[in-house]
């Protein structure tokens, strides 16, 4: 909670400092709001793997890999950075979208464990209930 007061704090003063930041490219805002994101996962995740039963595994481990590789393009700034031309073209905008799908794909697994997990503790819960008549 005090990180986020305090990034938010840091973000209100660069702006009220530079309005001109709303339109520009702003590699503080992009390194103030991920880098806490990063670590926050980070001690969940730290925190999760003591415990028996690892809830959001996946969630949180897809959210790191998106917001690491993403925090590091985003913070090489505008460059328009092309690994080769041929075949065809392929930059750093390429990995954010591939990482992106990875991170979705996470969301997905996440879900579909989720839901099959309600769905049997429903299922037990069923079979432990006997009809009176």
């Amino acid at each position: 909670m005090l990180i986020g007061v305090i990034v938010l704090f840091l973000l209100v003063i660069q702006y009220a400092n530079d309005p001109e930041l709303y339109w520009r490219f702003n590699l503080v805002e992009v390194g103030l709001t991920s880098i806490p994101l990063i670590l926050y996962a980070l001690i969940f995740l730290i925190q999760n793997l003591q415990k028996s039963t690892h809830t959001y595994f996946y969630f949180c481990n897809g959210l790191i890999v998106y917001l690491t590789s993403s925090a590091c393009i985003f913070l090489t700034g505008n460059s328009d950075s092309v690994l080769f031309t041929e075949p065809f073209v392929l930059d750093f905008w390429f990995f954010n979208s591939l990482f992106y799908i990875l991170y979705q794909f996470l969301i997905y697994k996440e879900w579909k464990f989720l839901n099959s997990h309600f769905e049997s503790t429903e299922t037990d819960y069923a079979d432990k209930v006997t009809v009176v008549e």
